[in-house]
């Protein structure tokens, strides 16, 4: 009677823990990075009965083991950081695209229209003040533009800067938990139970990380586990390698880059933290990547190149009143040419001094000569020139810079387009194995309770056997 007892009381516990871990699950279905769980049951040694062979003697649940492939998570971690890279390349080259505003009202190229298109209305009548007053207005707005756009790329390098600050903070916090939940997690499983949900808790930690940098992890026979970078430890089970920012330079050649704490380099393959020290140090040199200093050297270049070939020409003209043309243009190279370019005082101070007449010497002050040889400037092929400088007009140049934007940010496009739906395709995959599905849960729980229900009744039956054989027999005759 008692053999036939226990099996029924190991049916009931059996049954009752896999309502718990369907519970469990239940529980968690919105839980980020919980991996749904599944009790694993065997039979429980038979009992061997002469003259009738080996008696089955119930069932027992000898672990409770998560559901998750180790494969899909190493692609997961693979491809989560070329996206997490291109996402911040096509965030920033984004913000640049809105800085130059082509096609649209308060692009360069519309500001530069209105300034050659205030010099043609001036040379009508060069001599009346306020034809002169909207060149000046013109060329002041047309500066302005220049030195906001210098100003705000100068911001958004800096942001950069900002974000890879933070993203390396962030790095070693991580490396600091995963550590400690691997430790937690090696003292758990020393029995050679599984530390399901503190697995779930690191792997969401390695989620997090493997977007910024490009992670490998290695999980060894003896428990332990190692996170690294290109190869070298970030974590080595318990222990921690700290990274750091080194920066070097001002200005437009400062440069960052990461250094372990035994000062050798760290080399990104992949990641954010990749793709922001690319936007901050790279300008295109040798093919390299054009990040956010090859903009800034262009709009420099621009800015000097156009200001030098207009004043070239300005100085050769006559003021009213007969005196030399000076300087139309000025700035101040310390700071960065565009954002310091600004109109010469002379101009400021009178609108006398833009040099309509001329050119030097020739004809009178007034004639408009040196004027209409400023306006021609504009169609120059030869406006700009030098090495390592786009060729051409100003509006040539222009186009240049937005080609190259245009195909960068286009490359940024497809690049983490192409990244998202291979992560899409691989989360998909890490969902229909690890997720939780209610439908099955709820299937799950009527079928344990039907067993608890049995596994009741059988107990009640053999109480009642127990009962008569006991209580009973032996009671007729009496």
């Amino acid at each position: 009677m008692n053999f036939g007892f226990n099996t029924a009381v190991r049916s009931l516990m059996a049954s009752q823990r896999g309502i718990y871990i369907a519970g469990h699950n239940m529980s968690n279905t919105k839980t980020p990075g919980y991996s749904r769980q599944v009790g694993y049951q065997r039979a429980t040694t038979p009992f061997y009965l002469s003259g009738t062979g080996y008696l089955g003697t119930g069932v027992e649940v000898y672990n409770v083991e998560r559901v998750r492939n180790s494969y899909v998570d190493f692609k997961y971690w693979n491809e989560s950081a070329p996206l997490g890279e291109w996402q911040i390349k096509r965030e920033n080259l984004y913000e640049i695209e809105k800085l130059f505003g082509e096609p649209s009202k308060s692009s360069f190229r519309q500001y530069l229209d209105d300034f050659y298109s205030s010099l043609d209305h001036m040379s009508q009548k060069s001599e009346d003040p306020s034809y002169r007053e909207p060149v000046r207005e013109n060329a002041l707005a047309f500066t302005k533009h220049i030195n906001e756009s210098a100003i705000r790329l100068q911001n958004l390098r800096r942001d950069a800067e900002s974000s890879i600050d933070g993203k390396v903070k962030n790095i070693n916090a991580l490396a600091s938990e995963i550590a400690v939940l691997n430790k937690q997690i090696y003292s758990s499983e020393v029995g050679g139970r599984t530390a399901n949900d503190l697995r779930d808790r690191r792997d969401v930690l390695l989620d997090k990380l493997s977007k910024i940098a490009n992670i490998k992890v290695d999980e060894f026979d003896d428990g332990k586990t190692r996170v690294s970078i290109s190869g070298i430890s970030l974590v080595e089970h318990d222990y921690t390698s700290e990274i750091k920012v080194v920066k070097d330079g001002t200005g437009l050649d400062k440069t960052i880059k990461l250094e372990w704490g035994n000062e050798s380099d760290v080399k990104l393959r992949s990641g954010e933290l990749k793709g922001l020290i690319e936007l901050y140090n790279e300008d295109g040199e040798g093919g390299g990547y054009r990040g956010i200093p090859y903009y800034q050297k262009k709009l420099d270049e621009f800015a000097k190149g156009f200001a030098d070939k207009f004043n070239e020409q300005h100085r050769q003209g006559k003021r009213l009143g007969g005196a030399d043309g000076g300087d139309f243009f000025t700035y101040d190279g310390a700071n960065g040419i565009a954002a310091s370019l600004t109109l010469d005082d002379a101009i400021l101070d009178d609108l006398r001094n833009i040099a309509a007449g001329g050119p030097d010497g020739t004809g009178a002050h007034d004639d408009n000569r040196n004027l209409l040889a400023l306006i021609a400037q504009r169609e120059d092929r030869e406006f700009f020139g030098g090495v390592g400088i786009s060729q051409g007009t100003p509006d040539d140049f222009l186009k240049a810079i937005i080609s190259n934007l245009a195909v960068d940010s286009l490359q940024g496009i497809r690049m983490s387009d192409s990244q998202d739906i291979m992560l899409k395709n691989v989360q998909f995959k890490r969902d229909s194995i690890s997720s939780v599905n209610s439908d099955e849960e709820m299937t799950d729980i009527v079928s344990y309770q039907h067993i608890y229900i049995a596994s009741a009744r059988m107990v009640t039956t053999i109480d009642t056997i127990m009962d008569v054989t006991i209580n009973r027999l032996g009671l007729v005759g009496r």
